[in-house]
């Protein structure tokens, strides 16, 4: 029995039972509600694991049961002593108080499930229950004083943790762990009846397999919530500096004792310095400032981390669109009960009095360039490489800054190398990279973005810009969602990059050369600078922006600014704009379902699909005044008047349009023409969502009759993918089939058009509605990719011209010929995108194509066209329009 001093626990709970009413009770995995908790162990006994016998955490695990509605503990397991719930501990309790100094468990535990008739049912589970009375991480320089106080080990006794209790204001952590079954089928544990010296051996090492599991599950839950032993910049400095690779890189310079010291000033410079009490002031103050700045942080998709971020290492890898980004992630995965990673933040962020402050949170600074100095670069590398020899989470923008035109920036792949390296080179394939998306109602610089894509420099962050930054804390940017993509095993990505080579083994390698299937079987003094780790890392890169983009969160703004930009005037009235901000938000939604990704939108209403069917029905045989005047207002579908509502309302907020009424009193919004700029960055972000249903509106628009079948449609989609890959990251793992079946599946229920089946000729076409509002609206859909049609269709144009008459160019060459290109069609009218974006995007452009194989490289870094690769998509992109233009 638990007894202290003699007397059985549940008796000293009465006198510490006051406290609970002080306890605020923090239940983690966040997904653990009264609900979920009740559907899986409903008609199941429960024992409670404890890792050390304690009151004042039984006093903790009661309260949080009694909110879950399930019933307390009030006895230890036993067989045949408890009908519903049960403790068992894996040590009796502190040396001081403790009846029973030895190990009780294996004995407890073998009794129990022998003797228990529910463990032959598999009536009774075990769950690992960790109670934290503070998150603070160890530190390795803390003294006696503080470790008597503050014990790291969960060692606590009930004065200290009281102690604990009145420092942290009443909070305590607990974290319900994976459940474990009843392992006597499993483990083999014998009958009673057949009891021999040698069974109860073996059922006693069964006990500490178990046991094991248990400890293994105890040690997960702590380091989720605290992360590894903090070390102090001395601490680190002895650890880079004692490292084989760093003595032989000062054996191996010119001086080494001034490139030693010149190591110890570089880690200096780019070391965090983590505080726990800074991390949970810091957690107050966005407590506050969040419901300023936004009206609601929604996190999306964060279940299937939980048990991820638990069960390896973990390298968390978001978009980067604002200074927010890393504040909100840190934020958003602390509440969740996770330690705060080390982020890698610009240098350019250093500045006093942010620098300190962001160190002390966990920051490190990185250089945007390391421009030839291979002792920073070392020092940098070794610095990582610490951190992830010793498990802390790490998290960093692969983008290298935040993106100016709201799509994915094509990643920069030197961090992502350095962690690579360091994880091959342990051989730590129980690591993950975990996605993020960031998608906001409004980023706070979108208009300093505008302004640098009309040609204006960035502005360096410093003190001044701070302060006067603090006068948009009060500002309110309507929503964010944090939204997680799926995580990336390194082992499992290690094995399918393997896959993909030996399908297409490069012919400068044999089969004997390549990677070894399991990074297990990777030799020990393999070089990882080796060229197929160096591939493995783009790989890698590109999946994780794949990832990103299969997690993107549509704000009602992006969606708004799709639909203004898509209009061929720049005047719209209601009911139009209403029905086509609707429309968007149904095909991302039903897109998500069709090939299951994990898209969302940031509003959501209920019976869009009955609202567009009743719209579209309006225009059934013409479209006439009845259809003109269909209105929210006169329907009963109250949610779907709430969604247009708040979407114009975001957009009059931010003035990214205006609102009047016409002399037919009826009301119209127009865009508004200063903030062009600032709309193409939140359309920038769903591009890729809604791509698929612009390329296939525009191919069947323009494709004669007997050409609209799906075959083309898949050609079409496989093509534009290929050379659109960096405007569309869609996952590799979708198929076109299956994106273009998805989309014209969608489009025939909503009546846009028909596939009808030919017997005689064995095969599909496609018809398109004849309704006018209908063909009306594939219109719609094909004016939002037109300006990424008309930039490649020119860039494509004007090689073609290059290559005919001089046979090569260069890509600067290309670059402004095909921005002049652009500007005399502009002044023909014939081009609807102004001149300035080519002059922004046309690099993008370039690069994009380069990467597909269209352009071919020469001598004297020269480059011309291959015209095999042209002919799947020069037909789309109208590249003949523009020959003209190129002079």
């Amino acid at each position: 029995m638990y007894k202290i001093m003699g007397i059985h626990f549940t008796n000293w709970a009465w006198l510490y039972s006051p406290l609970s009413f002080f306890m605020r009770i923090r239940v983690y995995p966040k997904s653990v509600s009264k609900e979920t908790f009740f559907n899986q162990h409903n008609g199941k006994a429960i024992v409670y694991v404890l890792p050390r016998m304690s009151v004042m955490d039984t006093i903790v695990l009661n309260k949080t049961l009694k909110t879950f509605e399930q019933k307390k503990i009030s006895t230890e397991a036993k067989p045949k002593r408890f009908r519903h719930a049960a403790l068992l501990a894996i040590k009796s309790g502190s040396l001081l108080f403790s009846n029973s100094y030895k190990d009780r468990f294996l004995s407890d535990f073998v009794k129990l499930i022998k003797n228990d008739p529910r463990a032959k049912n598999e009536k009774l589970v075990f769950i690992p229950v960790s109670i934290f009375w503070s998150r603070a991480p160890e530190r390795n320089e803390k003294g006696f004083l503080l470790k008597s106080l503050f014990p790291d080990d969960g060692t606590g006794n009930a004065l200290q943790k009281l102690f604990m209790l009145i420092l942290h204001r009443g909070e305590v952590n607990i974290s319900f762990g994976k459940t474990f079954n009843s392992p006597n089928i499993e483990f083999g544990l014998t009958e009673k009846s057949e009891l021999t010296s040698e069974n109860q051996d073996q059922d006693y090492e069964y006990a500490r397999r178990m046991r094991r599991q248990f400890n293994i599950e105890f040690a997960k839950e702590r380091t989720a919530a605290f992360g590894p032993t903090l070390y102090d910049n001395e601490k680190i400095c002895q650890w880079i500096l004692s490292t084989s690779t760093t003595k032989k890189f000062i054996s191996s310079s010119e001086n080494p004792l001034k490139t030693e010291e010149q190591i110890v000033k570089y880690i200096r410079e780019i070391g965090a310095n983590y505080n726990y009490v800074t991390v949970r002031a810091l957690e107050k103050f966005f407590d506050f400032i969040w419901t300023k700045i936004f009206e609601g942080v929604r996190v999306r998709n964060f279940e299937h981390i939980e048990r991820v971020a638990k069960d390896g290492q973990i390298i968390w890898m978001p978009s980067h669109r604002s200074h927010f980004d890393y504040l909100l992630l840190s934020y958003v995965l602390f509440k969740k009960g996770f330690v705060v990673p080390h982020i890698a933040a610009g240098i350019n962020l250093n500045f006093w009095p942010i620098g300190s402050i962001l160190r002390r949170g966990g920051a490190f600074f990185i250089r945007r360039s390391f421009s030839g100095n291979k002792i920073y670069a070392h020092t940098f590398s070794e610095y990582v490489n610490f951190l992830l020899q010793n498990s802390f989470p790490v998290e960093f923008f692969q983008e290298g800054g935040r993106s100016r035109i709201g799509k994915l920036l094509t990643p920069k792949m030197g961090m992502l190398n350095i962690c690579v390296q360091s994880i091959i080179k342990r051989k730590s394939e129980n690591t993950y990279i975990v996605p993020v998306y960031f998608g906001y109602d409004k980023v706070m610089e979108d208009d300093s973005y505008a302004k640098e894509l009309k040609g204006a420099k960035k502005q360096k962050e410093n003190a001044f810009q701070f302060l006067n930054g603090i006068r948009k804390v009060f500002t309110n940017y309507g929503s964010v969602d944090v939204s997680f993509g799926d995580p990336i095993k390194i082992g499992d990505i290690w094995q399918e990059y393997n896959e993909k080579v030996r399908k297409e083994i490069p012919a400068d390698l044999s089969i004997n050369e390549l990677l070894p299937y399991h990074l297990k079987d990777l030799p020990d003094n393999f070089d990882t600078r080796d060229p197929q780790i160096q591939s493995l890392v783009k790989y890698i890169s590109k999946r994780v922006n794949q990832r990103i983009n299969c997690a993107a969160t549509a704000s009602g703004t992006s969606i708004l600014a799709s639909c203004l930009l898509s209009q061929q005037s720049n005047k719209i009235n209601f009911e139009e704009l209403q029905y086509q901000t609707i429309l968007l938000n149904y095909l991302i939604n039903i897109f998500n379902k069709k090939i299951n990704w994990k898209l969302s939108t940031s509003l959501e209403a209920e019976h869009i699909f009955e609202y567009l069917t009743s719209y579209l029905s309006q225009f059934e045989n013409s479209v006439s005044e009845k259809g003109n005047n269909f209105n929210l207002s006169n329907t009963n579908l109250p949610s779907i008047h709430n969604l247009s509502e708040q979407t114009f309302a975001m957009g009059l907020r931010w003035k990214l349009m205006n609102k009047e009424t016409n002399q037919e009193n009826k009301t119209e919004y127009i865009r508004n023409e200063e903030k062009e700029m600032n709309l193409w960055w939140y359309r920038g972000t769903i591009f890729h969502i809604l791509a698929p249903f612009g390329i296939i509106a525009q191919v069947l628009l323009n494709s004669k009759e007997e050409e609209r079948t799906p075959q083309k449609i898949e050609f079409t989609i496989s093509s534009i993918r290929r050379i659109w890959q960096d405007e569309l990251f869609w996952d590799s793992k979708t198929s076109s089939n299956l994106i273009s079946s998805s989309c014209l599946n969608i489009f025939e229920n909503l009546g846009l058009i028909k596939q009808i089946h030919s017997e005689s000729e064995d095969k599909i076409r496609i018809e398109i509605s004849n309704n006018a509002k209908k063909l009306e609206t594939l219109e719609f859909l094909s004016r939002f990719i037109r300006p990424e049609v008309e930039l490649y269709g020119i860039l494509m144009a004007t090689a073609l011209e290059l290559v005919k008459s001089k046979g090569v160019f260069s890509r600067d060459e290309l670059i402004q010929k095909t921005i002049t290109t652009h500007s005399a069609a502009f002044l023909r009218t014939i081009a609807f995108q102004p001149p300035i974006f080519s002059k922004v995007f046309s690099q993008r452009a370039f690069d994009s194509l380069y990467k597909a194989g269209i352009f071919t490289p020469r001598e004297n870094q020269k480059l011309s066209l291959n015209i095999s690769n042209v002919a799947g998509f020069s037909l789309f992109l109208n590249v003949t329009q523009w020959t003209d233009f190129v002079s």
